[in-house]
């Protein structure tokens, strides 16, 4: 089992909060991951831990703990912001990796065991494993609710909501078991496999009907010339 980071070990064992995880696709050669977390019940018991962290949480997903005080020069580290005040507990944790680094998404790979992420100027491909792992580690939980944006033209997802270029999933315990993202522009090999057995079986009719209608031709040839013998 992954070894999770403060952030989700946080998150996940906060049943008020709001969890908001934004990823933009929208900028050329980059995937612009931004998580918010709010608590404003100050009587929860994570309020505190959440109100006064100050650690650092590693960009890059390993299966180690990633949360520390001390920053290693050599790794990623998220931009953590500290928004919290006597009112709320906010903290806002964000990363601007490339299109490559992405697949290797500490956030992402938290939460589910795998994710294919493909995206250029004219194509884009996103599919997680079905599972979304994190609310069965914890006894408690809320909604988490992810937005991705693009502009790009998509063909495939089966997202919860879309406004204008923003595709959002609200995952919750209920649903978490069978919720995996997926938007893409790129239709899938079942999908080509179908449209080439259709090709093949209207090629197949189309055939077969010309044939009928030439055989009923010579049919009726044949009957004229006994005819007139």
């Amino acid at each position: 089992m992954k070894k999770v980071i403060f952030l989700s070990m946080v998150l996940f064992m906060l049943s008020g909060c709001t969890i908001k995880y934004d990823l933009d696709l929208t900028t050329p050669n980059a995937a612009i991951e931004n998580l918010e977390i709010l608590e404003t019940d100050l009587n929860n018991e994570y309020f505190n831990t959440i109100k006064n962290y100050t650690g650092n949480i590693r960009a890059i997903y390993s299966d180690q703990d990633s949360d520390s005080y001390e920053k290693d020069p050599n790794l990623e580290y998220y931009n953590v912001t500290n928004n919290s005040d006597d009112s709320k507990a906010n903290l806002i944790i964000s990363y601007p990796f490339t299109t490559e680094e992405f697949t290797n998404s500490n956030i992402i790979n938290t939460c589910y065991d795998n994710v294919t992420f493909y995206n250029t100027n004219d194509k884009i491909d996103i599919r997680t494993s079905n599972e979304f792992l994190c609310f069965e580690k914890y006894i408690s939980a809320g909604e988490v609710e992810v937005n991705i944006k693009t502009n790009q033209k998509i063909l495939n997802n089966n997202a919860d909501n879309i406004t204008d270029n923003v595709y959002t999933w609200k995952i919750n315990r209920s649903n978490a078991y069978q919720k995996p993202i997926i938007l893409s522009n790129i239709e899938n090999s079942t999908q080509e496999e179908t449209k080439e057995e259709n090709t093949q079986l209207n090629l197949i009719i189309i055939l077969s009907v010309i044939g009928a209608f030439i055989i009923v031709i010579i049919m009726v040839i044949i009957n004229k010339n006994h005819k007139y013998k």
